[in-house]
């Protein structure tokens, strides 16, 4: 099954992300917008897995931490590679980014023991909410303000990713709940 790990975001942030593309659908009319159910932020992509190999994943995962709940809230609409010849549109994130990237390089490292390669490219975290269809060029003027609120990554999940007609459809596998803090102010 073709599975990856990610952070779970808040429905609240899905929907204010669901806002901004359809603000924007008429000025980027060759991207295709992502349905709030399957937006999240990637920490690794597994591609192929067996059963064994999910287990040996939850076993790992559930090693990893214990990791303290996240506060961020999102920064801009931009597009990867880059404007220019954007493959993807991403919000990114604004506070608790380093923390968030410690905990993604301390995963790849332990994953690494069970045979999973380091990705090769710096890890930027960001939401993808937008895949070109035909590619051209995004122009600022196109962009949205996001006016999200500030939110707690509260857990990281182990999806299952199936396709269909309509795209990719995700179930989670499992789920490694990060931890409340004194100082998160969020009450979720």
């Amino acid at each position: 099954m073709r599975c990856f790990l990610a952070f779970e975001i808040p429905a609240d942030v899905k929907a204010c992300l669901s806002l901004a593309s359809k603000s924007m659908e008429k000025r980027l009319p060759g991207v295709r917008w992502v349905k709030p159910e399957g937006q999240h932020i990637t920490i690794h992509f597994f591609g192929e897995i067996s059963n064994a190999q999910v287990d040996e994943i939850k076993d790992v995962l559930g090693a990893c931490g214990p990791y303290d709940r996240i506060m961020t809230s999102l920064k801009a609409v931009d597009a990867f590679p880059d404007k220019r010849r954007p493959r993807v549109v991403v919000a990114t994130l604004d506070e608790g980014v380093d923390i968030i990237r410690s905990i993604y390089h301390d995963i790849e490292n332990r994953l690494t023991v069970l045979g999973y390669e380091k990705e090769k490219r710096g890890y930027t975290p960001h939401i993808t909410f937008g895949r070109m269809k035909i590619p051209a060029p995004i122009l600022e003027r196109d962009i949205v303000r996001l006016e999200c609120p500030r939110f707690a990554i509260d857990r990281i999940v182990l999806f299952k990713s199936i396709l269909g007609r309509e795209g990719a459809t995700y179930g989670p596998l499992f789920e490694l709940n990060l931890r409340a803090v004194p100082h998160d102010e969020t009450g979720r």
